[in-house]
């Protein structure tokens, strides 16, 4: 098993990006019910994806637009279960909203949010039907979204937001303490460190998860910060590795058809597997897959993805239960209801 080189407890999540077949309705209800048996197994983090609007054509539901409602929904039904935006799309969004109902969530729920955010701004249609511009140069777009980001740490501290002074109610101070960014780029990655902020490294990357994870501990160095890395990880436990491939198929093919063009050069099935970042097959099988990855040792946050490759939300009750009894433990994960601790 590959060591993890960052002197943290490995955190337990599952995260979420609501693209399912059901209706959106249907999917809401699905996932808050699987938050709430999460947080029965030991797993401490609830993290939600941000998506607008449904793509044309597309039989899929169109994901989740308002985290911040989700997340005050599975507050008022869990007590210990930390409250993750993974990420708010901050260039599409009023900063000073996002300050305001972050503030507001973090409230009702007892000091448990972790508000990530991303830049994310390849979307012009989208920002123009949210009333909002996006630049064509990458640097000013850049600037752009860390200027927006000041704005609303400032806001969340009770700097005034108006002219005449008005300040946030509720201000929320130590939220800035609990900043995730979004990362897919070494650069962006080694700045959020230099600012302190934790980061969410997806699945499919346009670079290897590891380049980014190796530039956001360099960054580290100048902030002097803690290490606050989430890696998202799409598992499906099987009776047999061969047994659980044959079953991924459809999703495999779907993830891999949408992300050919970035993703590492596959042909078969398994190949495929492998670059869509899906690991499969029995406990062991999981185990040395997830161990032997290269952005595992940088990793203290785990964000268990049970989507894409599974024929219903009964065998992802199962597959929670799964990791958190036989996986995560093996990963070196030491479940809070054993250990007597709340977080």
């Amino acid at each position: 098993m590959t060591d993890r080189i960052v002197d943290a407890p490995l955190q337990l999540g599952l995260f979420a990006h609501f693209a399912e077949e059901a209706g959106e309705a249907e999917s809401y209800r699905e996932f808050l019910q699987l938050f709430e048996h999460a947080e029965e197994v030991g797993f401490g983090y609830a993290w939600v994806r941000q998506f607008h609007f449904r793509s044309p054509g597309s039989t899929r539901s169109g994901g989740l637009p308002s985290p911040f409602v989700l997340l005050a929904a599975l507050a008022a039904s869990t007590t210990r279960l930390r409250l993750g935006t993974a990420a708010i799309t901050l260039p599409l969004e009023n900063p000073i909203r996002v300050a305001e109902d972050a503030a507001v969530l973090d409230a009702i729920s007892g000091g448990r949010l972790e508000l990530g955010v991303a830049n994310g701004a390849g979307a012009p249609a989208a920002a123009e039907a949210l009333g909002r511009r996006l630049s064509e140069d990458r640097d000013e777009r850049r600037r752009a979204f860390l200027d927006a980001l000041d704005v609303l740490l400032d806001a969340l501290r009770g700097e005034p937001v108006s002219t005449d002074g008005h300040t946030l109610a509720p201000t929320a101070p130590t939220l800035p303490d609990r900043i995730w960014e979004a990362t897919l780029t070494a650069e962006s990655a080694r700045a959020a460190g230099e600012r302190g902020y934790g980061v969410l490294v997806g699945t499919t990357q346009t670079v290897p998860a590891e380049v980014t994870a190796a530039a956001y501990l360099e960054g580290l160095g100048v902030s002097g910060a803690a290490p606050r890395l989430g890696l998202s990880t799409l598992v499906l436990p099987g009776r047999t590795r061969e047994e659980a491939l044959a079953a991924a198929r459809e999703g495999i093919e779907r993830k891999w058809a949408w992300g050919k063009d970035f993703l590492p050069p596959a042909s078969t099935l398994a190949e495929k597997a492998a670059s869509v970042g899906l690991h499969y097959g029995t406990t062991d099988d999981i185990v040395e897959s997830i161990a032997s990855q290269p952005a595992f040792r940088f990793t203290t946050h785990l964000q268990v993805q049970l989507e894409l490759v599974y024929d219903g939300f009964a065998q992802r009750h199962d597959a929670l239960e799964q990791f958190a009894a036989e996986i995560a433990p093996a990963l070196g994960w030491t479940s809070p209801l054993l250990a007597g601790v709340g977080r």
